[in-house]
């Protein structure tokens, strides 16, 4: 399968194995060319290259610092350790105003993994992914932990089989906090893996404490074919989710799902307890029950249900 500054000195060389930082230059961009390598300020960085990490655990690119653009210049970061892998390939904790564009990221434990120090985003806001190509990575295409951020642009395809134990549900994209933003991105055909235990499921999009949040104009296509591990029909049907909305910790999400299309999935639309929002204007093609599960929304109005599945797709990968 395709698996799609100044810094201190020697001191720093010293305590980290990666390749040095180097200061972030308002004028000139810092140019990355090789992996591992942390950004600890703020500023332009840009790929010279396409860049290879072999390492089956740790992080290609740390982003260590607020106010940082990584710009991929249009190169791919592929990890190569296989379905064990814990690899991250681009990961920022704890940090504001992170923009990660114009590339390809692939073969990862996660693509893209920005977190908080707390679950609900509260110290990690104001990112943007943008124009990113996530393919056949393990576990999770994109994580993104934070307030007022942005996913825009961005194709994530092939996302599973990760062979870690207790890693059961691969995610396409996982947003959790308030007033973020998901536009114009394409999820396509997650891996369905039936696992010892007999636990297993995908979910395209996960929204999460989602409080004045809003999901629109998106693409959401499941194919299940022979790299999927079948499930007998009646328990099949449970397992294929397109958008799960949870209420977090305050159980006060209200998400605004508008203008997508989700093919495939069995489940298109999944509110828990707690949770509402207003949906509107979408279609839900080739699901086996009623398209929105849980509680109804606060506004349901003007969506679309078929039969069959639409005939979308997610952009070309180049």
């Amino acid at each position: 399968m395709a698996r799609f500054r100044p810094c201190g000195g020697i001191a720093l060389l010293i305590l980290y194995a990666s390749v040095p930082a180097t200061v972030a230059d308002d004028r000139e961009p810092v140019v990355i060319d090789a992996v591992p390598y942390r950004i600890s300020a703020p500023g332009s960085y840009r790929l010279a290259s396409d860049l290879t990490y072999a390492d089956a655990r740790g992080v290609a690119i740390s982003v260590e610092a607020d106010d940082v653009t990584l710009d991929f210049q249009g190169h791919a970061l592929t990890g190569t350790a296989g379905a064990d892998s814990g690899a991250v390939g681009v990961r920022a904790v704890g940090r504001k105003r992170v923009s990660i564009t114009n590339g390809r990221i692939s073969g990862f434990y996660f693509g893209i993994d920005i977190r908080s120090d707390d679950r609900g985003g509260g110290t990690s806001s104001g990112h943007r992914v943008s124009r990113i190509v996530l393919d056949g990575n393990w576990y999770f295409g994109v994580r993104l932990v934070g307030s007022d951020s942005k996913i825009v642009g961005c194709t994530i395809t092939t996302t599973g089989g990760s062979a870690r134990p207790r890693h059961t549900i691969p995610h396409g994209i996982r947003f959790v906090g308030e007033r973020n933003l998901l536009t114009n991105c394409c999820v396509r055909d997650l891996i369905l893996t039936k696992h010892p235990d007999g636990r297993g499921e995908i979910v395209g999009v996960h929204f999460d404490a989602a409080r004045g949040s809003r999901m629109e104009h998106n693409t959401l296509v499941e194919v299940a074919n022979d790299r999927d591990d079948q499930f007998p029909d009646d328990d099949d049907r449970e397992r294929r989710f397109g958008v799960w909305v949870n209420g977090g910790p305050q159980k006060n999400t209200f998400l605004t799902v508008k203008d997508n299309t989700i093919s495939g999935f069995t489940v298109p639309l999944a509110f828990t307890p707690g949770t509402d929002g207003l949906v509107a204007g979408n279609t839900f093609a080739a699901a086996s029950d009623s398209p929105i599960r849980g509680r109804p929304a606060a506004q349901v109005s003007e969506n679309t249900v078929v039969g069959q599945p639409v005939s979308v797709g997610c952009p070309a990968i180049k």
